[in-house]
């Protein structure tokens, strides 16, 4: 909405440089910036179809009789890279609306069990730095270590990922609880920098009231991920047939 009423804006104003014009009336330090945003949505867009993904089927459907078992980690890697690059453009939105302090949300959002399973299991696996507060509890270790994810431990639920570090130390993590404190936050910001920027670059009144309705009815229809485990709808359905087959 935010594009679509700077461009009509610097089209009224008849001015030769449509991309200055484009600059000026949303506040942005570059040219090249309304791209950006562009982008940053787009790629929040994007990575959230794999969001949904993993809540409707973790690493995996159940009912999927295929013993596919590099399909485990190919959803692991995807969901957490997922993730890391949803942070990222609400980090570069922050900053394109001057929303906040960058610095902040980055560290809110690397302060998640996600943030480091996505280290762990997905980009630093052998060479993860640990953070200093497990180096003051653990003395004598390697600072830089490397993991292993136990595959054992990985079903297709994703409930109990196990990792060992090469110091003997090791990490659980259930996917889902950890991607739905990760949804709260990144929906917390997202919010604020919505209702931020209604403030910071809508003047007219009719205009900002329908920014707002355009939001409030989007949060009125935000998917409940609580509701869409097609895993958990599975399990059901299979035990309601057994206890039917018991009667």
């Amino acid at each position: 909405m935010h594009l679509e009423r700077a461009g009509i804006e610097a089209e009224k104003e008849k001015i030769n440089n449509f991309e200055v014009a484009f600059q000026r009336i949303l506040k942005f330090e570059k040219l090249t910036d309304r791209k950006k945003f562009r982008a940053c949505i787009d790629l929040f867009e994007d990575t959230e179809y794999a969001l949904i993904s993993a809540f409707k089927f973790q690493l995996g459907y159940v009912g999927n009789k295929n013993f596919d078992f590099g399909e485990k980690n190919i959803r692991l890697y995807g969901i957490l890279n997922a993730v890391y690059l949803q942070i990222y453009s609400i980090i570069e939105l922050s900053k394109l609306l001057y929303y906040s302090s960058p610095k902040i949300i980055k560290s809110q959002f690397s302060a998640l069990p996600i943030y480091k399973l996505r280290g762990i299991a997905g980009s630093h696996t052998v060479n993860f730095e640990l953070d200093k507060d497990l180096l003051s509890k653990n003395k004598d270790v390697n600072r830089i270590t490397s993991f292993r994810i136990l595959q054992a431990s990985l079903t297709r639920k994703g409930d109990r990922i196990v990792a060992i570090d090469e110091n003997g130390i090791s990490f659980k993590f259930d996917l889902i609880k950890e991607l739905r404190k990760y949804v709260d936050l990144s929906t917390y910001h997202l919010i604020n920098i919505i209702d931020h920027s209604i403030e910071t670059l809508v003047k007219e009144k009719n205009d900002k009231l329908e920014f707002l309705q355009k939001k409030n009815e989007k949060i009125l229809n935000m998917i409940d991920y609580n509701q869409i485990d097609e895993n958990k709808k599975y399990f059901k359905e299979f035990e309601d047939r057994l206890n039917k087959i018991q009667k």
